[in-house]
């Protein structure tokens, strides 16, 4: 497998730290310093997760000009597509005049996805015979976020990203990979109810006795302080085991892309898993927490940047499920 080139896009609408707090009612000091979020986008009215996604998908086109006309697989992770069937790779491919052969299907993982979406790709291409794969990313939390919940509305922005992975040898090559999951803490990060399980029935179908709970909890839930304990407990360990594997030393890596939890979560694990500050990339600053979009976001400007070439770069997911994986590239 190798990862070859990265599109993304943003949504329409700018928000700065000030106009955050406002909304939050949160200190706007604690907003742009702790959480690390100075600006972010979140998606209008007239924009999707499948809108935005194609957005990502024609800036991948146009720094790929060939690659249109040879997919064979577009994948999509999401956990808050555009409506509950059908996927949201069906409308993006639709959306880009892909002919109606390829392979397409979402992923249901969060701000560890991408990096679990990548083995994922590389299996099916490896099984099928198959050469060239979109992987896109892209989950609204706006569409599910209450506006004054300070713990949810203060960390996350949307934005989409979209990576060609190609088949074979190519620009990256994969040295060691860990996955893991902890189902036993998956409420820390829910919507609980909105499911099968507990399905809204009365608002979808117009109904007048629609009760305070059921809206309440048709948004994110977020428990902070136990998010923030399992991620200093499971991810160091994590990245030794990927080192373990590849026979690396922490120096040896060049780039560490981390998912932007938060500043302050990210500035923690640097300091819990002893690693070279000036080698962990952020991005949070500019797009706040974008869920499975931050790895390839930070991927996709040290790309921009001409910094990605000859570099031994690991990448850390971690949170919904609760779920991280970690891998270490070696780009070309």
């Amino acid at each position: 497998m190798s990862i070859e080139k990265f599109g993304y896009a943003l949504p329409g609408i700018k928000q700065s730290a000030a106009h955050i707090a406002e909304a939050t009612g949160a200190d706007e000091t604690f907003v742009a310093e702790k959480v690390g979020l100075k600006t972010r986008y979140i998606l209008g009215d007239q924009e999707s997760g499948i809108s935005l996604s194609i957005r990502a998908c024609e800036d991948l086109f146009e720094k790929a000009p060939d690659l249109r006309d040879r997919v064979e697989l577009l994948v999509c992770v999401t956990q808050n597509p555009d409506r509950k069937l059908p996927q949201n790779s069906a409308g993006i491919a639709a959306g880009l005049g892909l002919p109606n052969n390829i392979a397409s299907f979402d992923i249901s993982l969060g701000c560890s996805g991408y990096v679990y979406a990548l083995s994922i790709v590389e299996g099916f291409l490896a099984t099928t015979g198959l050469k060239n794969a979109v992987l896109v990313t892209a989950d609204p939390y706006s569409r599910i976020m209450a506006s004054e919940d300070r713990d949810t509305n203060a960390i996350f922005g949307d934005a989409a990203t979209a990576t060609w992975i190609r088949a074979g040898e190519g620009r990256s090559t994969v040295l060691a990979r860990d996955f893991g999951t902890d189902g036993a803490g998956g409420d820390a990060i829910e919507v609980p109810a909105g499911g099968a399980l507990r399905p809204h029935v009365n608002l979808t179908m117009g109904h007048d006795d629609v009760t305070t709970w059921s809206r309440e909890e048709e948004r994110l839930h977020m428990r902070g302080r136990a998010v923030f304990n399992f991620v200093m407990q499971r991810v160091p360990a994590s990245i030794d085991a990927c080192l373990e594997q590849a026979g690396l030393a922490r120096g040896d890596i060049d780039w560490y892309a981390l998912h932007q939890g938060s500043l302050y979560m990210l500035d923690a694990l640097a300091k819990r898993a002893q690693l070279p500050g000036e080698k962990v990339l952020k991005n949070m600053q500019k797009y706040g927490n974008t869920v499975s979009s931050t790895i390839p976001l930070l991927l996709a400007e040290l790309d921009e940047n001409a910094k990605l070439g000859d570099a031994t770069v690991l990448l850390s997911g971690f949170g919904v499920g609760l779920s991280w994986a970690t891998v270490i590239l070696k780009f070309e």
